[in-house]
């Protein structure tokens, strides 16, 4: 088994491990609800997802060595100093786009809704123990704002984790292709001297 396939089976089996351990904790506070979140369905939609992003984690690392190996392929051609200077230019340009949805989703944060909720939950005029019929079931109000506002928390750092991955992705490029740039012109010099 490679290296990139031995990620992303270590990084599947981390997620179902933790899962496993949230179904535990939401077991054991929290029976009525268990039974409807942690159903058959939710694990395949669960083991699809996880698979999903570990495939995704798969290819990002795929694709940094095939950079890499691009860079040494680009250093045999010719014109080798502009072709680096034409591709760091485009790594900054996409780390300028994932910089601008990095400040959307900062602008657009789901804090201020969750204290909001918190502060609902917690006034004077809130009744924690009332239920709602769903699926049903009944549900204790404030058990469905405590899923509501951990989902939606959970979804929000996903999406900037991975904005800011792509973003520092290809910054991290850039540089490459920048100093890869550097190095051959130091090579023209000297060999112009010489």
């Amino acid at each position: 088994m490679n290296f990139h396939l031995k990620k992303f089976v270590s990084s599947v089996m981390v997620k179902i491990i933790l899962m496993v351990m949230v179904s535990l904790l939401g077991k054991t506070f929290f029976p009525q609800l268990y039974s409807i979140v942690f159903s058959s369905m939710f694990w395949v939609i669960y083991i699809v997802l996880i698979s999903l992003i570990g495939f995704f984690n798969y290819l990002n690392i795929k694709e940094f060595a095939n950079d890499m190996e691009h860079i040494y392929n680009t250093k045999m051609e010719n014109m080798s100093y502009a072709k680096f200077e034409k591709y760091a230019t485009q790594s900054e340009y996409f780390a300028k786009i994932h910089k601008t949805k990095l400040d959307i989703f900062k602008a657009l944060s789901p804090i201020p809704l969750i204290v909001f909720l918190l502060g609902f939950y917690t006034g004077n005029n809130f009744n924690s123990n009332n239920k709602i019929n769903l699926f049903h079931n009944e549900f204790l109000l404030s058990d469905i704002f405590m899923y509501f506002g951990i989902g939606i928390s959970i979804f929000y750092f996903y999406f900037m984790y991975s904005s800011f991955s792509s973003y520092k992705k290809n910054i991290i490029r850039a540089m490459h292709y920048k100093s890869e740039a550097i190095m051959e012109t130091a090579k023209k010099e000297e060999a112009n001297d010489n």
